[in-house]
């Protein structure tokens, strides 16, 4: 099933709050994928992450790209991921209050000031991981590569585990192998 038919199939269980993670055949989403290992030692499959915002029915991802945080509707993206993309839902069950107030929180922060796409930091962690190189990350309020951005977002909701928590920068997949089975299902 294309990606376009499973938006479709999946699309009316989708909430405002829902992670969700794209798998991406590009070059940079390949770059990312490939500097990312299992503990199997295959590649990571997913390579960019967002999240929904539900506005009087239509749907939203809120993420940090190469233009920074901004939102665009979600079925745009679906469209860009068309020729051999994928994506994966996490949704949170924890309560809908709950929920409320950390994207209240995530918006705010994102709204009060321009966050730009940390490059910099980005490629030292794909380095880092590829290579098993030990770069410092620097990170900043004012910069945040995806996940990071959706990293406040899920570790205040408990929606990763401790393992999760205690790295100084995740990536996409990272979403995947330390989910909090507790607090979150995952969607494929």
């Amino acid at each position: 099933m294309g990606i376009l038919d499973k938006y479709k199939k999946i699309r009316p269980l989708i909430e405002g709050g829902d992670l969700i993670l794209f798998h991406g055949t590009g070059f940079v989403a390949t770059v990312i994928k490939s500097s990312d290992k299992n503990k199997d030692k295959s590649w990571a499959y997913h390579n960019h992450i967002g999240i929904i915002v539900e506005s009087h029915g239509a749907l939203f991802i809120v993420d940090s790209n190469a233009n920074g945080v901004q939102a665009d509707r979600l079925s745009k993206r679906i469209e860009k991921y068309k020729n051999g993309g994928d994506f994966t839902i996490i949704k949170p069950t924890v309560k809908i209050e709950l929920i409320d107030l950390e994207m209240r929180r995530l918006l705010s922060k994102s709204d009060d000031n321009w966050i730009r796409y940390d490059f910099f930091n980005g490629i030292k962690e794909l380095i880092n991981r590829r290579f098993r190189f030990k770069l410092t990350i620097n990170l900043s309020e004012e910069k945040d590569i995806c996940s990071d951005f959706v990293s406040r977002y899920a570790c205040n909701l408990d929606l990763v585990n401790q393992k999760f928590k205690d790295k100084s920068i995740v990536f996409p997949e990272d979403y995947i192998r330390y989910i909090n089975n507790e607090n979150a299902n995952i969607v494929k």
